[in-house]
């Protein structure tokens, strides 16, 4: 978004102030989750739209990490599909891990905050009144629809989103791509067979150099063996793809 426009005002009909710009609708998203509505009750039932595509900007992951769900408000299997998305999801990615998930699988859950009484430091001090926050996943939801399997699911459909193979993979992918390159260029049975056996000599030698590596020594083995031992009814629904 380009600085000009996020000055420009838009306008609300019939309403005072007449308008707003970007940077009050930024300040929007944290004050509005502090409305105290006239039942006192302060729950936010907050949910991602299906089929939708989204761009988080910079300051909305500073709203995440404070008013967005945790790990351990998942239920199985969600919790399961979390855990496989993780160790696939590309961690270089500008989005989080969490929240990516949360926004693809169009996941829901409730942050709500209740007004408490801090215990007096001090018995001549006044007590410090308290605002908490806190989240918890919303029971209706079907779980069923960020499970491991669908996590797959979603991985073949958005390749871009998996992290780099492991360096064992990675080299085994760039020999293979080295010896098929090599093969194709022979011209004859005996080129072919000259770059064959420079092939097999190149594995060999590999081979022999990770086994190495590989093996551990009988200080590392024996250091190893020792290593072994509220309600949601009265929300307020928040749709994050109306922004």
């Amino acid at each position: 978004m380009a600085k000009t426009q996020m000055f420009l005002k838009k306008n609300f009909e019939n309403f005072d102030p007449i308008g707003y710009n970007y940077w009050d609708y930024i300040d929007a998203w944290t004050r509005v989750f502090w409305y105290q509505n006239k039942t006192y009750r302060h729950p936010w039932l907050i949910y991602f739209k299906r089929n939708n595509k989204y761009n988080f900007p910079n300051w909305f992951l500073q709203w995440w990490d404070f008013c967005g769900p945790i790990e351990e408000i998942l239920p199985s299997p969600a919790k399961e599909g979390f855990k496989l998305f993780k160790t696939k999801y590309d961690q270089d990615s500008m989005t989080p891990a969490d929240l990516k998930f949360y926004s693809e699988f169009s996941l829901a859950w409730v942050f709500s905050w209740q007004y408490k009484f801090r215990k007096k430091e001090h018995p001549n001090r006044l007590p410090i009144l308290q605002r908490n926050s806190y989240v918890k996943w919303w029971v209706q939801f079907d779980a069923s629809k960020a499970s491991p399997e669908e996590v797959r699911k979603w991985f073949i459909a958005h390749s871009e989103f998996l992290k780099l193979v492991d360096p064992e993979t990675s080299q085994f992918l760039n020999q293979k791509t080295q010896i098929t390159a090599t093969l194709a260029t022979s011209k004859s049975k005996e080129s072919f067979a000259e770059n064959l056996q420079n092939i097999l000599k190149l594995l060999k030698d590999d081979e022999g150099n990770s086994s190495k590596k590989s093996l551990p020594s009988s200080s590392a083995s024996a250091a190893s063996l020792d290593d072994m031992f509220q309600n949601e009814d009265d929300c307020f629904r928040i749709n994050l793809a109306e922004d």
